[in-house]
């Protein structure tokens, strides 16, 4: 099997990366390069790094264009940003578009088209809780997150008979590096989760596994929350 990785060297993608190891990965990364060779390495993966800057149009396009036939694709590039939307330079929405949305979307259209129709394809996208409840001082995020929610949905329909699968995870607070931006005491954060812990990357990586899994050949269209009862 044949898998590829969007936004690899993040700490989700890295993790998803170990819960497929037993593919030949295609992961892909922009400013982590030298943090997959490490994991390639240390890891014993079989597995090729390709670099792209998903925000650049030229830069996908020629890429899109060099992608062989996958079995599987599993979205997680991505970046966030805090602040009011009063205060945010709409440069900065483009951006978050750029790379959560459109190069996804041009990505998924590429493979899509040019993969033999008999050959089944799972997809899996990773959003964020905020895409589904919204977040204040995130708004931005959330509403490109909203965004890839909705093409979920919608393409599943379209594409179902084409033997293509398509699903999407919501991460609520998983302990990351991205999250220790954030002001917000984690103790504070577990307080409100019922299941009393911050999620880690191993729990969202388990459930893309299984979304790509024959155990999951009935589901496509879905959004699984991965939050511990948190929202």
């Amino acid at each position: 099997m044949k898998t590829l990785i969007v936004g690899a060297s993040g700490a989700i993608g890295r993790a998803v990366s170990l819960a497929f190891r037993e593919d030949e990965l295609i992961m892909h990364a922009f400013e982590g390069r030298h943090r997959l060779r490490h994991l390639i390495d240390s890891e014993g993966l079989k597995a090729e790094i390709v670099t792209c800057d998903l925000s650049d149009r030229e830069a996908v396009e020629r890429w899109v264009n060099e992608i062989p036939n996958v079995d599987r694709i599993v979205y997680v590039a991505g970046h966030a940003l805090h602040g009011l939307v009063v205060d945010q330079a709409i440069d900065e929405l483009d951006r978050l578009y750029e790379v959560h949305v459109r190069a996804m979307v041009r990505l998924i259209q590429s493979i899509v088209a040019t993969k033999p129709y008999e050959l089944p394809l799972d997809i899996v996208i990773v959003s964020s809780v905020w895409g589904e409840v919204g977040a204040a001082a995130e708004v931005f995020y959330s509403t490109v997150k909203a965004a890839q929610l909705g093409f979920v949905k919608a393409f599943a329909r379209e594409a179902g008979p084409f033997h293509v699968r398509i699903n999407a995870v919501t991460p609520g607070w998983i302990d990351t590096p991205m999250n220790d931006t954030v002001e917000e005491s984690k103790q504070s954060v577990m307080d409100d989760i019922p299941l009393g812990r911050l999620g880690v990357t191993e729990d969202v990586a388990k459930t893309i596994r299984f979304l790509c899994s024959p155990d999951a050949s009935y589901m496509t269209g879905n959004v699984v929350r991965i939050d511990g009862g948190w929202q």
